[in-house]
């Protein structure tokens, strides 16, 4: 079972993968791009 990285973003628990992009998503859902560390990555 994969280990889980727990992150609280403006007051928001969120569970990631770790060493993996996660997609970065506006206040209505709309998925704008994949950030790494920090960093935009790529565009979705």
């Amino acid at each position: 079972m994969p280990t889980l990285v727990k992150t609280i973003e403006n007051g928001k628990v969120t569970y990631s993968l770790p060493h993996r992009a996660r997609v970065v998503e506006d206040s209505q859902g709309t998925e704008l791009y994949l950030e790494y560390k920090g960093r935009k990555v790529a565009d979705v």
